[in-house]
This record gives C-alpha cells, structure tokens and sequence, in this order.
C-alpha cells in the first residue's frame, strides 16, 4: 500500500479514469509515495503532462466535473494554458496541480493510483526541485533518494531532464539548509544533524 491517504487515492484514481489524463503523469510528492519511495506526507497532488500531448485546459475541466459529481468542493486557485491549481475538500483538503513539464525521458511505471514517473526519474526530478526552490521538503526527500540511488546517478537523471546542471548553482542551493529550524524538516529529529552533514559535504564537493 502507498503512503497517500485513501482519499489522495480516490482523486489520483478519479483523475486518471478521465479521457484528458491520457499524457498525464503523477509525481512530485504524491509520486514517491506511491513508488514507496518516501514516506513523507503529502497535501498536493501534482499532474504533469507532456507538451504538445496532455491538454490542461480540458483535463481540468472533466476532472472538475467529475469532482463535483463525487460530491467535492472545488475551487480553481490558478488557471492558465500550462497550468491549473484546484483546492479540493472531501473527506480532507488536497491541492491538485495540473501542468504542463518536461516529457518524461524513461518508461512510467503503473502503481496503484496510475501511472507515474520512474523511480530513477523521480529522484532526478526531486533534485531539481532542490535545485530551483530549495525548499525544506525537497532537502529532505533528496536525502532520502541519496540513501536509496545514490548522488552520482541522482546527478545523472537530473541532467537528462535540465540538460545540465550548473554545480556551483547547485553547492549555493544545498547551502540554503541553514535558513531552516531543525523543526522545519519534515524528517526525524534525530537524523537532522545527519542531513545537515549530508548536504555540507555535498555541496563542498560540488564546489
């Protein structure tokens, strides 16, 4: 069983039994749950979809359809072509987001809410996340994806996806973890001084 909750299944399975979510892949957080690879909580739920393949625009339309038929609320916090943020509330609160991004450059992987990102993706992904917001999360579930890929192929799938990754850029990102409490981590209180140490030596080897 994944991490998700049963009702972040119930939206996952919902959105892709609708004819638009054809292109569409689950990642982010959600993604890593379902994979197992994390087990981090999660409150959104993020679609990605291939340009000139998944529609945003109509996927959002029948997902809000269909959610309103389920009896949910839903509210359109963002709209444009490429992208759609909805606030969702069942029998809890999700924030689904549905975007356009970079085509996935390895086979999806069927899990039990759908199809998602691989693994190695995934984790590539993650670390430019980590790469463009650094933000506390993303700390966190890189250290996570280190322990069970490794940097060097992390590094790997990242470029695949950017094209290249600007080290130093990278080392200046890693460094950003001091603006963070120990309490800001959403990980265990006693592998914080381990991250940290992670993410120090890291970036001193990036340079």
């Amino acid at each position: 069983m994944s991490g998700l909750t049963e009702f972040q299944v119930e939206v996952s399975r919902l959105f892709f039994s609708l004819p638009a979510s054809d292109g569409f892949l689950l990642a982010g957080g959600g993604a890593l749950l379902a994979s197992g690879l994390s087990q981090r909580p999660t409150r959104d739920l993020d679609f990605f979809g291939e340009q000139g393949r998944a529609d945003v625009g109509e996927m959002r339309r029948q997902f809000l359809v269909a959610a309103s038929d389920n009896g949910w609320r839903c509210k359109v916090i963002q709209s444009s072509e490429s992208f759609a943020r909805i606030h969702l509330v069942g029998s809890e609160e999700v924030l689904v987001d549905i975007a356009i991004d970079v085509a996935a450059r390895h086979a999806p992987v069927v899990t039990i809410v759908g199809p998602t990102f691989s693994s190695e993706e995934l984790a590539g992904r993650k670390l430019l996340a980590l790469y463009d917001r650094a933000e506390a999360r993303d700390f966190v579930d890189v250290f996570v994806l280190c322990e069970v890929f490794g940097k060097d192929l992390i590094l790997a799938r990242a470029a695949e996806i950017e094209g290249s990754v600007d080290r130093s850029s990278l080392a200046q990102m890693m460094a950003t973890i001091s603006r963070f409490s120990d309490e800001d981590l959403p990980i265990a209180q006693d592998r914080i001084l381990q991250l940290r140490e992670f993410f120090e030596r890291w970036a001193s080897e990036l340079g």
